[in-house]
């Protein structure tokens, strides 16, 4: 009954518009308002479940990919140009040294002068200065120790939003989490969506970090010496247009966020927006392209919803006819004034 009756209401209203605008009291842009297909106050939604696949890059650059966990073979330690090594001979005290490879991959040494070592292994440059000090007849068998005090290339690089980016010595494979703990751990903007550029690796191997205890197995993979490991800062997504609340919203840390999220964020559309013609301007490089997206069937769930990229600028443009309507609030009223008692 009260649904007919509101029908009735629906019916006399809009019969006292029209001979209003027939008298010329009510504008003529309210009419073709009401015209306009009425929008659903609530959509629900029932695509599906948004997920990376769903990104509108079609190249999919943006995929987090799981980096491996098998070992990678670890190697003997050798030495590089710039490396600070500690020279020693057991047994003679006087033997005990501390100096750094030249650029040209020599090292001046007592009692055996200049000594090519760089390219060699601890173990290969160890026999040799032995060998030199047999052949010299400086010392009989000599015992030689050398270790490495540091070193530019045997490191693991942690940097980004940590609190002590730092380049840490590593001659043996070390965990992710230590590296990360040794660079003083993450800020609170960092990003859980961590790089690693590892040599001959082209990709940089992707991991994501979240504070679910049953996947640590699986986040803490093994780092090698020359790993770069980058931590960047949480990402922003713009949102522009007829929306209420313009302005940059961040990235959580480790959940994608969508179109429908980031419209939300923004306060919602205005009375004005064209949801059809919303577009997701993306940057990659120096390229930037716009992806037309239809915000209604996205909200009434028949599009999937669109996962946004770091940096992406959503634009939910104007619509004319609602934007005139918009500013001539005061007008429409006045003809709502003059309109209700025709009704």
């Amino acid at each position: 009954m009260f649904a007919l009756r509101w029908k009735t209401m629906a019916r006399g209203v809009q019969s006292a518009f029209a001979r209003a605008f027939v008298a010329g009291v009510v504008p003529p842009v309210l009419v073709v308002a009401m015209m306009l297909p009425a929008a659903a106050g609530y959509a629900q939604f029932q695509g599906p479940a948004p997920t990376r696949a769903d990104s509108p890059n079609p190249d999919n650059k943006g995929l987090v990919k799981r980096a491996p966990t098998e070992a990678v073979p670890g190697g003997p330690i050798v030495l590089h140009p710039g490396d600070g090594i500690n020279v020693s001979v057991y047994g003679v005290s006087d033997y005990k040294l501390a100096v750094r490879i030249a650029g040209d991959g020599n090292v001046d040494l007592p009692l055996i002068g200049s000594t090519h070592v760089a390219g060699l292994t601890v173990e290969q440059a160890q026999k040799l200065v032995a060998q030199k000090l047999i052949d010299g007849q400086m010392i009989i068998s000599p015992d030689v120790l050398i270790s490495v005090a540091d070193s530019n290339v045997d490191i693991i690089g942690v940097m980004g939003e940590v609190n002590g980016p730092r380049a840490i010595p590593a001659f043996a494979p070390m965990s992710l989490f230590d590296a990360l703990s040794a660079a003083g751990g993450l800020k609170p903007d960092a990003s859980h969506s961590i790089s690693i550029l590892r040599n001959g690796v082209n990709e940089p191997l992707l991991v994501v970090l979240n504070s679910n205890p049953a996947n640590a197995v699986d986040q803490n993979i093994p780092l090698y010496p020359g790993d770069r490991v980058i931590v960047p800062r949480t990402g922003v997504v713009y949102v522009v247009g007829a929306v209420l609340h313009s302005g940059s919203y961040p990235m959580t840390p480790d959940t994608p966020l969508t179109l429908t999220q980031a419209v939300v964020l923004a306060g919602n559309m205005g009375f004005q927006a064209a949801p059809t013609e919303t577009s997701i301007i993306r940057t990659t490089g120096a390229k930037r392209r716009e992806i037309r997206v239809n915000l209604a069937r996205v909200l009434s769930g028949k599009d999937p919803d669109p996962i946004l990229q770091n940096d992406d600028i959503v634009m939910v443009p104007t619509n004319a006819i609602k934007a005139a309507i918009k500013g001539g609030g005061v007008g429409i009223a006045i003809g709502l004034v003059y309109a209700i008692p025709l009704l």
